[in-house]
């Protein structure tokens, strides 16, 4: 395209905005988990490197801390007050976003609800 073209295309779904900013395209599907959460350190997420994003949210009456060291303690992860949330992508953090996370809770009786985007082929 020379400088006096402009081309414009009007997208009208993500997958048209995808294709359009990196001439790939990366077939995806939803992985929703939900988890007990106690004191001991639960491993969290299913898709691993197939991951592009996640998400999660507590929503039990525990605090909640989540983290990336299996050795987690409720005093040293990213703490998930009841009702908060965490998300993660690609986009934004590389591939910090295929490492394993770990949550623990300041009691027992924590639920936990994880949306994984994970690539899944053609």
């Amino acid at each position: 395209m020379n400088g006096d073209e402009l081309l414009i295309r009007n997208m009208r779904t993500a997958r048209e905005m995808v294709i359009a900013t990196y001439d790939a395209l990366a077939t995806t599907q939803p992985v929703e988990s939900d988890y007990t959460i106690g004191t001991t350190a639960v491993a969290l997420g299913v898709a691993n490197l197939q991951r592009l994003g996640w998400m999660v949210s507590n929503t039990g009456t525990p605090n909640i801390a989540i983290g990336f060291n299996p050795a987690i303690t409720i005093t040293t992860g990213i703490l998930l007050l009841t009702g908060g949330f965490a998300f993660s992508t690609w986009f934004y953090d590389l591939e910090l976003v295929q490492r394993p996370i770990y949550a623990i809770a300041s009691a027992g009786g924590g639920t936990l609800h994880m949306i994984e985007n994970a690539i899944t082929g053609a």
